[in-house]
């Protein structure tokens, strides 16, 4: 290795001697995945001084690391680096520390508030709910049952159904066509404004319509005195409504 850049990340509450290992595997984990360039980037050292982890970055790969710190300060990371960003910053708030990851040859590049952060406040509602998905998982000995939907989208929801006779009924739908549940959901606004949801109570379902939707549209079409009749182009304009292009 003829040239290098030597990166590190500083960790305020700690010293080597009190790291834990365990500790010490967790922050190199996510630092590996936030760094990227895996084969180019080495663990070097931990340097006194709160605990110091120190790693070489061969001098091919620099820019590429460098332009992915670079992107948490610019708001445009990818999710593999927000992801660890955030996994980090977390790993710190729970240790009561604060991180900074540094330039031997020019300052910090990257810090974390860990322990400094300000927690936004979440709230939680509960409301009416549809939600379109395929049953994945069902079943239980309780009252309650739990059930678990994939929607479209591939997102996991975990459901909840009440009594075995509704829950025999259900598990019907299971690993078929996507059907269509109605209940109480259960949403949590997560600190950055968007709402979640976290369970849902189903309490009635229906089958879904598994026509081909350009089979509707014509049907649509067939139909005197609607506008669908006199569009162009009617798949492109359901795209549009859709927000699919």
């Amino acid at each position: 290795m003829d040239t290098q850049e030597i990166l590190t990340f500083r960790i305020d509450v700690f010293t080597p001697e009190t790291l834990p290992m365990a500790r010490l595997a967790a922050y190199l984990a996510e630092l590996a995945t936030l760094y990227g360039s895996e084969d180019q980037v080495h663990f070097s050292k931990l340097k006194k001084g709160s605990a110091i982890l120190q790693v070489v970055v061969e001098e091919p790969a620099y820019p590429k690391v460098f332009r992915r710190l670079q992107s948490v300060n610019n708001g445009d990371a990818i999710p593999d680096v927000k992801k660890a960003y955030k996994a980090l910053d977390e790993l710190l708030r729970s240790d009561n520390a604060v991180g900074s990851i540094s330039r031997v040859s020019g300052g910090k590049v990257l810090e974390f508030p860990g322990r400094k952060a300000q927690i936004p406040e979440t709230y939680t509602i509960s409301q009416p709910t549809t939600v379109d998905g395929v049953v994945i998982k069902i079943g239980g000995k309780d009252e309650t049952i739990p059930v678990t939907l994939k929607d479209q989208e591939g997102k996991v929801i975990n459901c909840q159904i009440r009594g075995a006779a509704n829950a025999k009924a259900l598990s019907k739908h299971y690993l078929e066509d996507p059907i269509r549940v109605h209940g109480t959901g259960k949403w949590v606004r997560c600190g950055d404004g968007t709402w979640e949801l976290e369970s849902l109570h189903i309490q009635t379902w229906e089958d879904l319509d598994t026509a081909p939707i350009d089979e509707v549209l014509a049907s649509l079409k067939a139909v005197q005195g609607n506008g669908w009749k006199t569009m162009d182009n009617p798949l492109q304009e359901w795209r549009k409504m859709r927000g699919l292009g």
